[in-house]
């Protein structure tokens, strides 16, 4: 484990910080601007390595933190945006329908009830994090609280994610990055096997369908 390490901790000091900044910020982005992120990675785990790369490479931790805050919250405008112009067809999409309409309820709901408090402690939940912004389009919600809301939900999870990563880095080094990287693909398949399982299960209840309910014999 220790030669896996060091082998990891030196190809990592050899990225150039061009390519940290730009698969982390590429990811926050995506992953609220659109829906289909959201399922296939989280972005939390990809941000935590960023921060352990910029302890033990090259990155700068600060810069690192700016981009990624501005990458979270242009993702996050994007996804209202696209929600207050086509919040219906999104919803109806193939993308918003494997998200389940439960989901879907349950968002707007806490949108309705919490307002900025639910965008701002919106970003720290999962998938959540990739639904709230449409959400809060749909709701139309003030373009002003949205923004407001959405910057402190951003900037503290950003900031506090990538400072754990780093000085988590800076003690344990590659080790970390091979146990995120390890729970990342476990997290990956665990989530292919579950999606593998479940569609057949699905197809057999709608062909199944609801059991006949038995009419009541009068006497």
């Amino acid at each position: 484990m220790s030669g896996i390490a060091d082998w990891l901790e030196g190809l990592v000091a050899d990225v150039p910080s061009w390519a940290v900044y730009l698969i982390a910020c590429a990811i926050v982005y995506v992953e609220t601007a659109t829906l289909v992120m959201g399922f296939i990675l989280p972005s939390a785990g990809v941000v935590l390595a960023a921060g352990v790369a910029a302890a033990v490479g090259p990155t700068n931790i600060g810069w690192l933190v700016v981009a990624l805050c501005v990458a979270a919250f242009a993702g996050d405008l994007t996804g209202y945006w696209i929600g207050r112009v086509s919040g219906p067809r999104i919803m109806s999409s193939k993308a918003g329908r494997r998200f389940g309409g439960e989901r879907w309820v349950r968002a707007q709901n806490r949108v309705n009830d919490s307002g900025m408090i639910a965008v701002a402690t919106g970003r720290w939940l999962g998938f959540v994090r990739t639904l709230m912004p449409p959400v809060a389009g749909i709701v139309r919600m003030r373009v002003a609280n949205f923004v407001i809301a959405d910057l402190v939900g951003v900037v503290t999870w950003g900031t506090t994610i990538l400072l754990v990563g780093y000085f988590a880095g800076a003690k344990l080094g590659a080790t970390l990055m091979l146990s995120i990287g390890a729970l990342i693909i476990v997290g990956l398949v665990a989530w292919w096997v579950v999606k593998r399982f479940r569609q057949p299960a699905a197809a057999l209840a709608d062909a199944v369908g609801e059991p006949p309910q038995e009419t009541p014999v009068s006497h």
